[in-house]
């Protein structure tokens, strides 16, 4: 019961931290990508200012988030909003979630805070998706799955067997070539598959 309630303060803590933002100052690029097209040309909507506000509402898996925008309060859908930018850092709404925006080449990578038991109770963790493209589904990270996603880039889809031996790997980043491990292999088998094609 006692560690019950340690996690209900835990998430409400959380929480509370992350729901009611103020952007610091107009150069922080805080706002809203209402549709897909609208992250991949770049372009901000409701772009706040010192004196906006931005409430995401991730508690208990909240539908809508909040704006204070030049004085006028706001109320958007999460299901119909693609996801904002806060502090430069993209985000994607999906099924009334956020997550971040790690890598976009050749599919997308992204990362989730959440919470996952330990010996004291709760900590936070960083847990990996990723999507085909911004218009697809955003799935767990997994051999399995990207083994299904990529079913016509066999050597890839080998190159992942071989390369990683948990789904935890798959996350790993390179800090000298300043790319994650697998976005190296999912374009090193192109490039191998096309210098082959060319001979």
């Amino acid at each position: 019961m006692k560690n019950s309630i340690k996690v209900l303060f835990s998430i409400a803590a959380i929480s509370l931290c992350g729901m009611s933002l103020r952007a610091q100052n107009a150069n922080t690029n805080t706002g809203i990508y209402l549709t897909e097209q609208d992250y991949r040309s770049n372009k901000l909507t409701y772009v706040l200012g010192d004196h906006d506000k931005l409430r995401l509402n991730e508690f208990l898996g909240g539908k809508n988030i909040n704006l204070v925008y030049q004085g006028k309060a706001i109320t958007l859908p999460k299901n119909q909003v693609f996801g904002y930018r806060l502090n430069n850092q993209d985000f994607r709404f999906y099924q009334n979630e956020a997550y971040s925006i790690l890598d976009t080449a050749g599919f997308v990578l992204y990362s989730r805070e959440k919470l996952s038991p330990s010996v004291k109770g709760s900590k936070q963790e960083e847990a990996y998706f990723y999507s085909v493209n911004t218009a697809q589904p955003v799935i767990a990270l997994t051999v399995q799955n990207l083994w299904n996603s990529f079913p016509g880039q066999t050597d890839f889809r080998y190159s992942i067997q071989s390369n990683f031996s948990n789904d935890a790997d798959l996350a790993a980043y390179d800090g000298l070539s300043k790319q994650y491990k697998i976005k190296y292999l999912f374009f090193h088998q192109k490039q191998l598959v096309a210098a082959h094609i060319v001979r």
